[in-house]
């Protein structure tokens, strides 16, 4: 029960970073600025704090469900990444659908290996 709990405080905290965040970045040109930062931030976190939270930190599984699929979970977003490329592409601006999706695609790898390059590093 208590994993339940620390899931939904943290996603509740992940969420509304997300809200605060699509507010904070609006779209500019109709390019979803806020979903590409939540989701490349959500990809860092997960990579480098998980990580070090599992090896580094003698702490029960709880925070890495906390951090990991509570937080990151509420913070990323796909169904919202879908309906923006959508939105996109229907709006006849698929140069900017295309950037959004490699953007979106590489920019998460080249997110995920930065937060478990620092996480090596650090622990070197």
């Amino acid at each position: 029960m208590l994993d339940y709990l620390v899931i939904a405080l943290c996603a509740f905290i992940g969420g509304s970073a997300r809200y605060w965040l699509g507010v904070f970045l609006p779209a500019a040109g109709g390019f979803p600025i806020g979903t590409l930062a939540v989701n490349l931030i959500g990809c860092f976190i997960f990579s480098w704090v998980v990580k070090h939270i599992m090896n580094d930190i003698d702490i029960s599984g709880r925070l890495v469900l906390g951090v990991g699929v509570g937080f990151c979970g509420a913070l990323t977003t796909f169904s919202s990444f879908a309906l923006d490329t959508m939105k996109l592409v229907q709006a006849d601006q698929i140069g900017l659908a295309f950037l959004y999706l490699v953007l979106s695609f590489v920019g998460g790898l080249a997110m995920t290996f930065l937060g478990e390059a620092i996480y090596h590093r650090k622990a070197a």
